[in-house]
């Protein structure tokens, strides 16, 4: 049974010589979803509302970043960005894409993909996000989605 952790922990890394400003779309890239519809429907809206106040605008082709994310609801996963990031590298890292690690329950990954140049160019992570109360649970990714975009690259 999951209990919700009602304290999150957010994470942020990106790429420092990455211009951002230069990145005006997205779209949605492979990842690993909720397996519940719901709750897959509220991370990518969080997402998508935290990207379009960044000003981001959302479009199905030919994009400027690819958004993945992934969500361990009920058990840990196995993450890394050259398995789940359809193959783009890491410029965060080096050597983060080679290292596989373990994804705690409750954890929600966000990863930003430059499609051009197959390098991640940012990663966030939120832990104590998802849990069994779905109304306390909807508050909890909102307040992850705002806090992980908050600190992301400015």
């Amino acid at each position: 049974m999951l209990l919700c952790a009602c304290a999150s922990n957010i994470v942020v890394d990106y790429d420092q010589n990455t211009d951002f400003s230069r990145y005006r779309t997205y779209g949605w890239g492979q990842g690993m979803p909720a397996k519940n519809p719901n709750l897959d429907r509220q991370i990518m809206g969080a997402i998508d509302e935290q990207m379009a106040r960044k000003g981001f605008t959302k479009t199905e082709g030919d994009p400027d970043l690819v958004v993945t994310y992934h969500a361990a609801t009920h058990e840990e996963i196995d993450y890394n960005e050259a398995s789940y990031g359809s193959g783009y590298g890491s410029s965060i890292s080096p050597s983060a894409a080679e290292v596989p690690m373990k994804v705690k329950v409750g954890t929600v990954v966000v990863d930003m993909y430059d499609p051009k140049t197959n390098r991640n160019v940012w990663h966030g992570a939120g832990s104590g996000l998802l849990g069994d109360d779905s109304g306390k649970m909807s508050g909890e990714i909102q307040k992850g989605a705002a806090k992980m975009f908050e600190i992301a690259h400015g």
